[in-house]
């Protein structure tokens, strides 16, 4: 941030009861300062540039008239975008919102607002369309900017936005003190459609792998959210599956090359049998938790630890609070089709919806690591051994939380697929839900170190899949992608998820070229703003107005 007006070198008493403004007219900037009783501009200043400003007088109307032709504009713009901008959310106050300015690109309109909330101010943008009925067209993942509300112990209090030759420069005032202009980051706005492109995987064209199959009653109806294992050169899927009584079980598939499937049970290979996961009512959903069915055994991941696969799944009797079972199977009964699974149990403690479990394929420093889900955070547990006696519970001894409301990851997250070992570190794909949005889920990955799980190195500025295609839409549940597994062959990651809730999916990467992109481009920290020298000319203020109105109006 650059100082662009010394409070402390004014007439405070006199400064008090003014009111600063910035407009943009014929190539310059000026700063107006009006009299708050009596709305009479009682001094201007011009710069060329935005940030080095000399007294000068001025008698040019839209100039002078700036104030009143802002508040107008503002009320324009809040009738037009406010309603849009965080529509289904239920934790964000619409009272900390506010648009900034709006100007127009290629795509339609751009919008600059912020959110005022715990001490930060941060700043988003979102692209709308032309036309009488503006319609969101993308928004941005992260903040384009993000900072404290004080600086020194005052108050800091957003005056305007302008875009001066190619840049976007704010203006806020810190109480009694100064006037501080910065520069939102250009990288951050002009390429977030390309860094999306980049950062996302690559849906498989036989999508979707597996569909619910009318022959077989236990999975007719929905099947979806498969875990995933590599072993004796193939890849082995579970996945859960519902029949028409909405019953939870898991199915089993397996493919050579990790996307066309060469056999799958006409059977389960596993099947609720324990109360806390038997249907109360089969066929009758309980629509105080969002499992999407009426009991059983959902959601499942795996892990194979030397020679035993471990699965974890969400046990569910259609009343009770859904919570975390581990079971495990030899790796010889396995590849056999020998189902002998271990008794299961409860992992998780009674009385709270957890979800989303999954378990470290090694051990860190002598201690197995449990990652699972309580709302809104992935919480992670280091425990002795995996037999988990009756009444030991996992506590949540680490959690990994939301990003701050204008993050595409801002509501929930959850472990997806086990973390597979990288050399850069552990990599977790999970899924997220944006609190601006509603209910869609989408898809990110966090790069955790190797000797430290509850680390996160980088963590993806955007969601490297999104709910965009028919079998993520038309379903059982709309726009969902939920990943369960992930395995690596060769150079290829192979992450597998549920789509709307009703479909098995598979979408892939180069892992060297998706882990250098996830450390590239996902480091969650604000870079400092740089000054750039742009050629292009800026409007005049009342033309400026002018042409935004009509372009945002012209269909």
């Amino acid at each position: 941030m650059i100082k662009i007006l010394d409070l402390t070198q004014q007439n405070q008493s006199n400064f008090g009861s003014n009111d600063i403004y910035f407009c943009e007219h014929q190539q310059n900037v000026y700063l107006v300062v009006q009299n708050k009783k009596t709305k009479r501009v009682v001094k201007t200043a011009k710069s060329d540039d935005g940030f080095v400003f000399k007294r000068s007088f001025t008698q040019t109307v839209g100039v002078r008239k700036y104030p009143s032709i802002r508040s107008q504009m503002r009320s324009f713009l809040n009738d037009r975008y406010f309603h849009q901008l965080a529509p289904a959310s239920e934790f964000i106050d619409h009272n900390k919102l506010l648009i900034q300015n709006a100007f127009p690109v290629p795509e339609g309109v751009m919008v600059f607002y912020h959110y005022h909330d715990h001490e930060q101010y941060y700043v988003g943008a979102a692209a709308f369309s032309k036309g009488d009925n503006p319609q969101l067209i993308w928004r941005h993942s992260e903040p384009v900017w993000e900072m404290n509300d004080q600086i020194g112990g005052k108050a800091i209090e957003f005056i305007d936005l302008l875009q001066i030759k190619d840049r976007y420069i704010a203006y806020w005032l810190v109480e009694g003190e100064a006037v501080w202009a910065t520069i939102y980051p250009n990288y951050r706005i002009s390429n977030q459609i390309q860094i999306r492109k980049k950062a996302q995987l690559n849906r498989e064209q036989q999508n979707p792998v597996i569909a619910p199959n009318q022959s077989n009653n236990w999975e007719s109806f929905t099947t979806f959210n498969p875990a995933a294992l590599y072993d004796a050169d193939k890849v082995h899927l579970f996945y859960r599956a519902q029949g028409h009584d909405y019953v939870s079980s898991i199915g089993y598939a397996t493919s050579n090359d990790g996307v066309h499937v060469e056999e799958r049970l006409k059977k389960p290979i596993f099947i609720p049998t324990q109360p806390f996961e038997t249907a109360v009512k089969p066929g009758e959903v309980n629509m105080a938790f969002a499992s999407a069915g009426c009991g059983g055994c959902e959601d499942p991941r795996v892990t194979k630890i030397n020679d035993r696969i471990y699965m974890t799944y969400v046990a569910f009797d259609g009343y009770s609070e859904p919570r975390v079972a581990l079971t495990s199977i030899s790796i010889k009964n396995f590849l056999n089709h020998n189902w002998l699974w271990t008794h299961p149990v409860l992992i998780s403690k009674p009385g709270t919806v957890t979800k989303s479990a999954c378990i470290l394929p090694e051990k860190i420093n002598g201690k197995y690591v449990v990652f699972h889900r309580v709302f809104p955070d992935i919480l992670i547990d280091f425990v002795d051994d995996l037999d988990f006696s009756k009444g030991e519970y996992l506590r949540g001894q680490y959690k990994i939380s939301p990003r701050s409301p204008l993050w595409w990851d801002s509501r929930k997250i959850g472990a997806g697929a086990p973390p597979i070992k990288t050399r850069d570190g552990w990599l977790l794909i999970y899924q997220a839900v944006d609190d601006k949005e509603g209910h869609p889920y989408k898809v990110g990955a966090m790069l955790l170190d190797l000797d430290d799980p509850t680390q996160v190195l980088y963590r993806s500025r955007q969601p490297i899949l999104e709910p965009q295609q028919w079998y993520e839409n038309d379903g059982f549940k709309a726009g969902v992608v939920y990943p369960c597994g992930a395995v690596v062959i060769g150079q290829t990651l192979f992450v597998y998820y549920g789509g709307s809730d009703s479909y098995v999916c598979v979408a892939t990467a180069n892992l060297n070229q998706f882990l250098h992109q996830l450390k590239t481009s996902g480091d969650a920290k604000l870079e400092p703003t740089i000054i750039a020298k742009s050629k292009k000319k800026p409007q005049g203020i009342k033309k400026a107005i002018s042409q935004v109105k009509k372009i945002i109006k012209k269909n």
